[in-house]
């Protein structure tokens, strides 16, 4: 699937405005700990947002360095991959409660991030992956 240069930056903008939303009500949740998504799209572009608390990589390539993923949806329509990462050191002190709650989230924000950048006559089937300790 060939997508334009102008058409990944805007399926990029639109993914930043939901994460953004999404991001106030992961914070407000969970106030010690940094969320992160990865977005790569068809053409091998990789693009990173995150909350202040998020450990940034030297090089966006590389990923987030502490980044333990939550969720992922392979082939979207506009993004080869979609991934939700939480800090792993402050993920490790969660309960198992709180982490059901923010894999919801991340599910949830995962789902608008496609929805919003998917045109309805898409026909790549996603595929996507779920995470937890099962605690």
């Amino acid at each position: 699937m060939m997508n334009s240069a102008a058409a990944e930056q805007d399926a990029v903008g639109l993914a930043r405005e939901s994460f953004l939303g999404e991001l106030k009500s992961l914070n407000q949740d969970h106030p010690n700990t940094g969320f992160g998504v990865s977005l790569r799209t068809h053409s091998g572009g990789h693009y990173l947002l995150a909350n202040s608390r998020m450990p940034l990589p030297k090089t966006k390539s590389q990923g987030f360095p502490t980044g333990r993923r939550l969720a992922l949806l392979e082939n979207s329509e506009q993004f080869s991959s979609i991934e939700v990462l939480a800090d792993s050191g402050a993920y490790e002190e969660i309960s198992p409660g709180a982490e059901a709650a923010i894999l919801g989230n991340a599910l949830n924000l995962i789902a608008r991030i496609d929805i919003l950048t998917s045109s309805a006559d898409g026909q790549v089937q996603p595929h996507i992956a779920a995470t937890g300790t099962g605690g």
